[in-house]
């Protein structure tokens, strides 16, 4: 009867040592869990096993619009800010036709308002915008058969200083550096 005892004794002594742990674990594990949440990218259940998000939530790009069926692949991808402010790197599958994606972003970024300062097209092919305080870089790879061709956007903001005056950019001439200058060997 006394060992019954205290065995009850030490069990009552043990869950009154180990209750306010167990509470306190919990709210260690619940605040780190809520910490790590972060904003979906998209606005319906369309995510995949993939890590790919099909519809890009507008609250987050703003106006800024993709190419249809481009996927957002998310372990590539980083978004500071949201709306139509947003700074950082979006990277797509855009399917296997890079040449529907190409024409996509050279009509349609245009008509929102981008200004176009240099595209060169081939396997690898970049487009460079600009458009008041911002400026947009994309570049998009060919796939195989394998793998889907990518697209990966980059908007930076643009500094006040570098602005365009009278719609065209400022560069000036570099001279060539003459080899048979005085002081050159």
């Amino acid at each position: 009867m006394k060992r019954q005892s205290n065995i009850s004794t030490a069990l009552t002594l043990c869950s009154q040592i180990l209750k306010p742990l167990s509470t306190l674990s919990f709210l260690t594990v619940s605040a780190l869990l809520i910490g790590c949440s972060t904003t979906p990218l998209h606005t319906s259940d369309t995510s995949s096993s993939s890590g790919t998000e099909q519809v890009p939530n507008v609250e987050l790009l703003g106006q800024l619009q993709l190419p249809t069926g481009a996927k957002i692949i998310n372990e590539r991808t980083l978004i500071l800010g949201a709306g139509d402010s947003w700074v950082g790197r979006i990277t797509m599958e855009v399917g296997k036709d890079t040449n529907t994606a190409y024409s996509f972003f050279m009509e349609q970024y245009p008509r929102q308002g981008w200004t176009l300062v240099s595209a060169v097209r081939g396997a690898n092919s970049l487009i460079v915008f600009t458009k008041q305080d911002r400026n947009a870089t994309i570049e998009i790879r060919d796939g195989s058969l394998a793998v889907s061709a990518t697209a990966v956007l980059t908007v930076t903001p643009r500094p006040t200083s570098m602005a365009p005056q009278s719609g065209g950019l400022n560069a000036a001439p570099i001279a060539p550096i003459n080899p048979s200058a005085p002081g050159r060997n």
